[in-house]
């Protein structure tokens, strides 16, 4: 056998024998740490039904803000995620819960493996309840039944939930603040960039001519500040956060 060959067979054990070591090595380590110990670091949360509500906004079908009520009661079970069966829930609300569940396990530190998580959307004026926007006050809700802290009555919030805690960017901000500070609404809290911004306002100008009228309909760009205009109006605080701690710090009591 060659030197060359020797050495080719030699250089493919080493890089074998790595590849398999770090096959076996990787389930055992996520985030930095062994999987096993952050499991152990939660505690399991003590028997008990623990509950809380938050109030969360939706666009109507008209185009117009609702605002609608979500409650969270966890209870002994099996680590399930539960909807209520009225209104019907659209699968990427279903997955903004399960990911709210998982966010308020990290932030609390307690484990919900053996018990299951039950939301209830309360949706007003609408039958359907779709998209994500809920999913940064359904944590809240969570964390608040965890730790029973109560939230502010007079609270509200829009945004996305990712796994890492970030809230993330909604749709229709202008409609659903609005309709938060028509009811009553004193803190209304927005995805990081979003109390700030540009709307395209419809325009339309006429030029009469003999016996006709011509008409133009065109969009013109207007720079809006959410919170300056809903608190000189109604009084309600608009504040952007970023994550699901800045949002815990400003909604209890």
């Amino acid at each position: 056998m060659t030197s060359r060959l020797q050495l080719f067979l030699f250089t493919l054990l080493v890089l074998t024998t790595g590849v398999i070591i770090g096959l076996l090595v990787y389930p055992y380590f996520e985030g930095g740490q062994p999987a096993a110990v952050q499991q152990e670091q939660k505690a399991q949360l003590s028997e008990g039904t623990y509950s809380s509500k938050v109030n969360i906004l939706a666009v109507s079908s008209n185009g117009t803000g609702v605002m609608s009520q979500a409650e969270v009661e966890i209870t002994d079970g099996k680590g399930r995620v539960l909807f209520s069966v009225n209104p019907f829930v659209e699968p990427d609300t279903q997955y903004s819960a399960e990911t709210a569940k998982k966010v308020a396990e990290d932030f609390t530190g307690k484990s919900l493996e053996n018990r299951d998580v039950i939301y209830t959307i309360t949706a007003g004026e609408s039958n359907l309840v779709g998209g994500p926007s809920a999913g940064a006050a359904l944590t809240l809700a969570t964390i608040a039944a965890i730790e029973k802290k109560p939230i502010r009555e007079d609270f509200a919030m829009t945004g996305t939930i990712q796994e890492n805690g970030t809230i993330g960017q909604i749709g229709g901000v202008i409609e659903k603040g609005t309709a938060a500070a028509q009811n009553g609404i004193k803190l209304f809290l927005v995805p990081e960039g979003q109390s700030k911004g540009i709307v395209y306002e419809r325009k339309t100008a006429e030029k009469k001519g003999r016996g006709f009228v011509l008409q133009r309909v065109y969009y013109e760009p207007v720079e809006f500040d959410l919170n300056k205009a809903l608190f000189e109006e109604y009084g309600m605080q608009v504040i952007e956060v970023s994550n699901i701690k800045e949002a815990a710090e400003l909604a209890f009591k």
